[in-house]
Order: C-alpha cells, then structure tokens, then sequence
C-alpha cells in the first residue's frame, strides 16, 4: 500500500518516493521497500514515502501524444503526474525478469517525462545477478528521461531467503549498500533541488 502522503517536507529535507517496481502475487519488491523505508526513516535529511504500483493502475501507455510533449487529458496520467512531481527524488525496488525490469514499473516510467526530469534515482534490486541487469536498463531508460541515475545500488542475494512472515531482514552487505546509497542520494539530491531551485527563480 502507499503511505501516507509526505506533502511539504521540513526544512532541509528531501522528499523521497520508494516505488514499489512488482504488482505481482507474492512480491518480495515490497517487504523489501518497506525495508528502505524503515532504513530511510533513520536518516534526518530524508523524508520517504512508499508508492506501491498496486495503488496506481496505469493501462499499459497508448497516448497518441509523447508524454515529453506534455500531459494528455487523462485523468490518471493526471493523478500520476501530480504524485510522481511532488518528489525530489526516487528510489526504484526493481525485481529483474528475464534480463530487465518489470514492465509495470517500465510502463510507469514512460508515462510522464517533465514530472522525472532533473532529479536524482536510486535502485534496490534482486534477482538473478542481484538484479544488476535489471537496473542496468533503469538507468538508461532514466538518462533519457533527465533524470541523474546514481551509481550506488543495492543488488539483493538471495532474496527469499531473507523474506519471513511478510519481513525483510536484509544482511550486512545489503545494510552497508543502503547505507552508501542514502548517502550519495542525499548529495545529488540537495545539489539537483538547489539547481532546479535557481532555474524557477530565473524563469
């Protein structure tokens, strides 16, 4: 489920939207995002929010025109629009699925352009190969949308194994992961808010 909204974070800190990337049965994407957001919660400069793709039902994209040439009239590419701009930036839990992503969280992704542009996103990911082939695609896709794919991830092992009773108990590499994830994210994220800050004013 998607928590409560964050609205205006306070001063100082940023707002940060964990998407949980799998609407699948029985999902590890999302005991593990909840995981981040537990993680995160420790962290004064942030403030997260799970956005779970369960809670967003987008109809695979079929617009006639290119989000990047703006919104269309639709109503919940509307409603996307005005969560997916509300954040300073983004954290994907991406499963990987026959070499790449899931497409639920690739179609979300092409929904909207402007909304993504010019801000930071990190990946926690799991999988064959921890998930690594999964975000290797992410960040492409991410470039082309103007967004500042981070180099830090967290590439889950074994991931079932770490699953119990709806729980994630990541490891002591995963929590070192996280940990540098955080704090890369927290850099771009501040120095992309000031940077799009300077660009309103001037405008």
């Amino acid at each position: 489920m998607t928590s409560p909204t964050t609205g205006d974070a306070p001063p100082g800190r940023l707002i940060i939207q964990i998407v949980v990337g799998s609407v699948r049965e029985g999902r590890k994407s999302l005991p593990i995002a909840q995981w981040v957001h537990g993680r995160a919660a420790l962290r004064e400069e942030l403030q997260t929010e799970l956005v779970d793709l369960a809670d967003w039902p987008l109809p695979m994209l079929a617009f006639a025109k290119p989000p990047a040439m703006g919104l269309s009239e639709d109503p919940a590419q509307r409603r996307w629009a005005t969560k997916v701009g509300a954040a300073d930036g983004y954290i994907f839990v991406s499963p990987e699925y026959n070499h790449g992503p899931s497409a639920v969280l690739k179609n979300a992704l092409d929904y909207l352009y402007a909304e993504w542009n010019r801000k930071p996103v990190a990946f926690v990911s799991f999988g064959n190969t921890g998930g690594a082939r999964a975000v290797e695609q992410l960040r492409g896709v991410a470039i082309e949308l103007r967004m500042a794919p981070l180099g830090e991830a967290v590439h889950i092992f074994d991931a079932g194994h770490k699953v119990a009773n709806g729980a994630f108990a990541g490891d002591a590499r995963d929590e070192k992961q996280l940990s540098q994830l955080f704090d890369s994210l927290v850099w771009w994220g501040r120095a992309l808010a000031t940077a799009r800050a300077a660009d309103s004013e001037g405008q």
